[in-house]
């Protein structure tokens, strides 16, 4: 089974905690000249695993940040854009077509320009406009640095004043989830392992999975990409209490068809106690359809522990989901087929 594994990506989600440890001294090396006294609103741009990175960061410190922050991925730029404005460019490959035309349209409007790649189109652009940037280590795809997409930006901004309670000594954080990921490592790890059994309950399903607002809002989202780049199937993400004014009627469907599907609370057991009875409401109307209903609950103490421990159990879990599936949990063929049309390689 572990012979589909080509890319040994496994390791790479063992050694996780290396990119928490790593991304102070990425931030050290950086070259930054933002002039943060003039920042009032930052836009963050970036698609796929950087974009998620950003969308993280936004609901992590929902309640922290000091200026708003707003993640878009794609070709433009909002029209708000200006000289006191904080464009975080995100491509880890510095080749993704819709940020580097949105960074290029960013530099033209006088916003301030912070660029984080590992290379190409994206570092040329820093190296020639003179802007910020931080610079990741290559030969990596982008969904294996979500680590090195996330924290060497929240060190920024915590030491830049932008967040009203910063973390700096994250050196706890990297210990968990270490200790987190040793957990779900089979067959060295010898007990219970929750990210291989949760991929049991979902196989042959269809998984719809739900989190909260605010600070869960992202995982949902982790989870679908992951079971779809990892395991090629499809997912559905929805966020609470947004699915209670819509999605919830879809469970209405009058179809066998609803039985291929399974429903996966991604919870906290801190949350907001009218967010908790609008779940277990949400629960309720699902079982009643005869789908079955998964709770899984964020471990840790602080909320950076809760929300990664969530996004790497998805991640492990959509690993060991692929291997069921017989398929390369690294390999995105139809990704890099409609990159190849669209730059006209092929």
């Amino acid at each position: 089974m572990y012979t589909l594994d080509k890319s040994d990506y496994k390791s790479i989600l063992l050694k996780f905690h290396l990119q928490i440890e790593q991304s102070p001294q990425l931030l050290e090396k950086a070259s930054i000249n933002i002039d943060v006294s003039k920042v009032k609103n930052i836009v963050y741009l970036g698609l796929g695993a950087s974009g998620l990175a950003g969308d993280l960061l936004h609901d992590v410190l929902f309640d922290c940040l000091r200026v708003p922050m707003n993640v878009i991925g794609g070709y433009f730029l909002p029209g708000y854009c200006t000289e006191n404005t904080l464009v975080i460019a995100s491509s880890y490959s510095g080749e993704t077509e819709e940020t580097v035309a949105a960074t290029k349209k960013a530099i033209e409007s006088d916003a301030q320009v912070l660029i984080v790649t590992s290379g190409g189109e994206m570092r040329r652009l820093a190296e020639e406009n003179n802007l910020s940037h931080i610079l990741l280590p290559e030969n990596f795809r982008s969904r294996h640095v979500l680590g090195l997409l996330f924290f060497p930006l929240y060190h920024f901004l915590g030491k830049n004043g932008f967040i009203s309670r910063y973390q700096e000594d994250l050196s706890d954080l990297a210990k968990f989830v270490k200790k987190f990921s040793s957990r779900n490592d089979y067959p060295t790890f010898s007990g219970n392992i929750l990210s291989r059994s949760l991929a049991y309950t979902i196989e042959n399903k269809i998984p719809v999975i739900y989190s909260t607002a605010p600070y869960l809002r992202s995982v949902s989202r982790s989870w679908k990409d992951e079971i779809e780049q990892k395991a090629k199937a499809l997912a559905i993400a929805g966020v609470i209490p947004e699915m209670n004014h819509n999605e919830i009627v879809g469970w209405e469907w009058n179809s066998d068809m609803i039985k291929n599907f399974i429903a996966i609370f991604l919870e906290n057991k801190d949350v907001d106690s009218r967010i908790l009875k609008r779940i277990e409401i949400s629960k309720e109307i699902i079982k009643k359809r005869g789908v079955e209903v998964v709770e899984v609950y964020a471990d840790g103490k602080s909320r950076l522990e809760k929300v990664f421990s969530l996004v790497l159990l998805g991640d492990w879990m959509s690993y060991y989901l692929a291997l069921l599936y017989k398929k390369d949990p690294t390999e995105i063929k139809n990704v890099d087929y409609i990159r190849q049309k669209m730059s006209g390689t092929e």
